[in-house]
Formats: structure tokens, sequence, C-alpha cells
């Protein structure tokens, strides 16, 4: 069996949101760990929908440590700005919001933006909602095609979304914006929460699936490899059988990671490298 490239493992800072940004860059220093998938959240790096942090200075800070920036996350569900909002105002600031995340992925370098299906409220028309977050995404998609950027679509679980929340959902959101900004990514614990196997999706998707958040799921939480149920070999089997190349990104999310996100990803880092190849 093929193992993962070392230059597909990609590492992110929401796990240290307790710590500095400069914590989290030697760390993953110390770890060797090359590339890193953004998350934007205060204080690491400010974004919001007037715009964001100093570029150059978190470029110096990269460069120092050995790190770049391949994929940008802008937090959303949970925060002020979504995807469905209802309110045109609050649509609007969120596009904004979403757009600064493009712009700011493509002077980092990055080449991908992730995005979701944000929520409609509960009781309210269906096809209203994902009216709403079709046109979003296609909005947002004239946005990234200019800067050289691809939104990357993960599904939800079902208790964070009432609209992409599984693999027939994410292919008729995919089908209905149609424009090729707009690729498809798994986040294995959305998948597996669904029932769904990463198969499906190859089978679903197949060139157009290019980037995976990549942990060990019970299927529920965002767990590192080894605390998890996840058959990792087997993930690694399907991922060669369908020549996927594309990035493997630990969202390490869970809050009891929160006290010592260094030793989480040490221990992470343990696992994953008995299938590590070098480039």
């Amino acid at each position: 069996m093929r193992g993962i490239k070392r230059s597909q493992l990609v590492n992110m800072n929401q796990h240290y949101r307790r710590f500095s940004m400069d914590f989290f860059l030697d760390c993953q220093q110390r770890l060797g760990i090359g590339q890193i998938e953004l998350w934007c959240g205060a204080a690491h790096f400010w974004l919001d929908h007037t715009g964001y942090d100093d570029v150059s200075a978190l470029r110096a800070k990269l460069r120092a440590h050995g790190v770049r920036v391949v994929s940008v996350t802008a937090p959303s569900i949970a925060y002020q700005y979504q995807y469905a909002a209802q309110e045109p105002a609050h649509l609007e600031y969120s596009f904004r919001y979403f757009s600064n995340a493009i712009h700011l992925a493509a002077e980092l370098g990055a080449d991908r933006v992730v995005v979701n299906s944000g929520w409609g409220y509960q009781g309210e028309d269906e096809s209203a909602m994902w009216n709403r977050c079709r046109d979003h995404l296609g909005r947002l998609c004239q946005v990234a095609q200019p800067c050289g950027v691809t939104l990357v679509m993960e599904s939800l679980r079902d208790d964070e979304s009432n609209l992409v929340c599984n693999l027939e959902r994410a292919r008729r959101m995919h089908r209905e914006v149609g424009h090729p900004s707009l690729k498809m990514m798994v986040d294995n614990i959305a998948t597996g929460a669904a029932g769904e196997t990463l198969g499906d999706w190859f089978r679903a998707f197949g060139a157009e699936l290019i980037h995976m958040h990549f942990l060990d799921g019970d299927p529920w939480l965002h767990n590192v490899w080894g605390d998890g149920n996840t058959a990792l070999a087997q993930q690694i089997q399907t991922m060669n059988d369908h020549h996927y190349t594309g990035y493997l990104v630990q969202e390490v999310a869970d809050e009891h990671y929160f006290s010592d996100p260094y030793a989480a990803d040490r221990r992470n880092l343990r696992v994953l490298e008995r299938f590590v190849e070098d480039d």
C-alpha cells in the first residue's frame, strides 16, 4: 500500500486558540510540518467584513518558521457570518466577510478557501433557504475565479446544518452552483456521522474532490488519530484506489485538546507517520 506524502499533511491552528500564533508556528516548526490551513480566529489572525490583519507581518512569521499557508478557513456557522443568512444586511455582511477570506488566501499564495452551506431558520421554507445559499456561493465563486482561488465545499453534520448535511445534498448544491471555482472536499467527521464512506464521495465526485479534513472520528468528534475508531489504513487504501493527491488537513477541533494542543499534534503525527512517505 502506498502511503501519504509528507507534503499532503496539513495542520491547523484552531485547537491552539488559547495560545498565540507565534506559539502555534513554533510548534509546527518543531514538528517539521511545512503546510497549514489558516483558521482566521481571533487573536491568531483577525478577519471580518471590513478587512483583515496585516498580511506582511503574517508572511514574515511564516517565512521565519518555514511554514506556508495552503488553504484558508473563515469561521462560520456558530459565528456572526454564514452562507444562508436570511436578513439581507446579514447576508451582505457575510458576503463581504467570505470575499475577504478569498482575497486573503490570494495574498498568502493559498489556492483554496474552505466553504460550507450554512443553515436556514428552522421552519423556514426549504427552497428559499436553499436558493439563498446557492446564490451566495455562486457570487463568491465570481470573486474567487479572478483571484485564482478555488472554493472547496464540505458537508456538515445534521446538527450543524439543515442544508448540505449529506452526500445527496452536496451533489445537488455542487450541480446547481455549477461554477468551475467550486470544488468538493470531504470532512470525514461529517461524512462518517451521515453513515457515508470515503469511497462514496470519490465515486460521486471523482476529480472534483480535491481537499479533506481528515481525522479519527467516532464518528462525531474531531479526534486526533488514535483516539477514535476510524480505520486509517483502509482510508488510505481508498485514497490510493482513487488516486487522491490532495491535502489532508488535521482539523483538530474538540475542546479536550485545547489545553495542550502541541501534545495532541505530536500524538497525531506519531500515528500518521507510520503511513508517511517522503516526497
